[in-house]
């Protein structure tokens, strides 16, 4: 198979530069207006469908991808998770909290960040151990807080240290896209794990690279983060 056609939910900031992304990599585009989902089954069907719509789009999405067989790659942020979980099921659904491949990095620090530190405590290392924060900053115009990348930081760090974050913060405030940090702080010392967005092209680069890999899986849904694990082992030949 060659490379697949993209449909394309959304022509809002991140639709549109989906479609961008799309075009300079030679990739097919079929906009699919989410005012107009009547429309969607007309003409050629696309490979693989990628939702930058709304929460309330999510469903006519997926019903979109059950009658075509073709994958989906989920965009909004906040879409329903309980009715993503069910309808993988039947259909291949990448669920995308963050696009960036800095988001997937960031999380790869604070996973070797909690090993080594769990490892010092272990070996007698007093205060080994830090506080643990999250920051995210998002302009004015963004009204949900926290926001679902600086949650899924909280709860990486929980699960990998066994500590909560003393607090998971949200700023509405600067210039577009967004910012995560953790802050972590022992006595006398900090360190701050940032990711900087400043162009929806990072994540529109890391939506086409999605909607690449999950053409051809099994149903299932699949985290992001999941999609850039097999393609760092591919890289190393195999080892994790």
């Amino acid at each position: 198979m060659g490379e697949p056609v993209v449909g394309v939910v959304g022509a809002g900031r991140l639709g549109s530069a989906v479609a961008r992304r799309c075009e300079a990599d030679g990739l097919a585009v079929r906009a699919l207006d989410s005012r107009r989902p009547e429309r969607w089954r007309l003409g050629a069907p696309p490979d693989v469908v990628v939702d930058c719509s709304a929460p309330q789009v999510t469903v006519p999405v997926l019903d979109l991808c059950e009658d075509l067989g073709v994958p989906l790659v989920e965009c909004v942020s906040d879409a329903d998770a309980a009715v993503l979980e069910e309808r993988a099921r039947r259909t291949p659904v990448v669920r995308a909290t963050n696009l960036a491949l800095g988001n997937f990095l960031q999380h790869r620090v604070v996973d070797l960040l909690a090993d080594l530190v769990l490892a010092l405590e272990r070996a007698g290392a007093a205060g080994a151990v830090p506080e643990a924060a999250v920051l995210e900053r998002h302009p004015a115009t963004k009204a949900h807080r926290p926001s679902a990348t600086a949650d899924a930081l909280g709860r990486r760090w929980e699960a990998r240290s066994g500590r909560p974050p003393s607090d998971v913060a949200s700023l509405r405030a600067g210039p577009p896209v967004s910012d995560h940090e953790v802050r972590l702080t022992w006595a006398g010392q900090g360190l701050v794990v940032r990711h900087e967005v400043r162009s929806l092209d990072a994540a529109a680069t890391g939506a086409v690279a999605l909607a690449r890999w999950v053409v051809g899986r099994a149903p299932g849904l699949y985290p992001a983060h999941a999609a850039y694990e097999e393609l760092v082992r591919a890289a190393r030949g195999g080892r994790a």
